[in-house]
């Protein structure tokens, strides 16, 4: 793929050239690709098929979020100048959250411990809920956190049960994003989850 900057031939150009080239624009840019082939008869693997429904759930959730004035303008606000709000939902909807920092250094098993999380998505996480478990996976306590700053990457998570053995705790830590997708992800007290 090539692109053609200050061209003025090119500028402007889209649509296929032979039976090689297509010229696209995206944003203030012209894109000059080879042309795309469709191999037809093709089997799929399974893990092929799980991404191309991924694809059509994304594509779908980003049409629904266009028609809505709020999240299109949210999206709108998110992209670069060769974006379209379209591309940001999109995207939004195919990349999951992540857990950038956990913090149970303050965590020794006692009620009002703290736990802080530090979150990051495309958009924002709108919720983050709590999950301690014991060393054999028995549920101990679970809430919800509590966002301390206007972007919801802070989270905190306040303990409500006393846990003697917390030492040897786990945690689930379960996501909302603005797509309304949840994600899970489990840590061992003491775990390093810094990036």
């Amino acid at each position: 793929m090539a692109k053609s900057k200050d061209n003025v031939v090119m500028q402007g150009a889209s649509g296929k050239v032979g039976r090689n080239l297509v010229f696209r624009q995206k944003g203030d840019q012209t894109i000059i690709a080879k042309r795309p082939r469709t191999v037809t008869g093709r089997v799929l693997s399974d893990k092929q098929l799980a991404v191309q429904n991924k694809f059509y759930d994304a594509s779908q959730y980003a049409k629904r979020a266009m028609l809505d004035p709020l999240l299109k303008k949210a999206y709108a606000e998110k992209a670069t100048i060769n974006q379209q709000p379209y591309n940001v939902a999109f995207k939004d909807y195919f990349n999951e959250p992540s857990v950038r920092k956990f913090d149970d250094s303050a965590y020794r098993g006692m009620v009002g411990d703290i736990i802080t999380i530090q979150v990051k998505d495309i958009m924002k996480v709108n919720e983050v809920s709590v999950e301690i478990l014991d060393q054999s996976d028995i549920h101990l306590e679970s809430g919800l956190a509590t966002a301390t700053d206007d972007s919801n990457s802070q989270w905190t998570y306040e303990a409500t049960v006393a846990n003697v053995d917390y030492d040897t705790a786990k945690f689930k830590i379960i996501m909302l994003d603005t797509p309304k997708k949840i994600t899970k992800v489990q840590k061992k007290y003491g775990e390093d989850m810094n990036p």
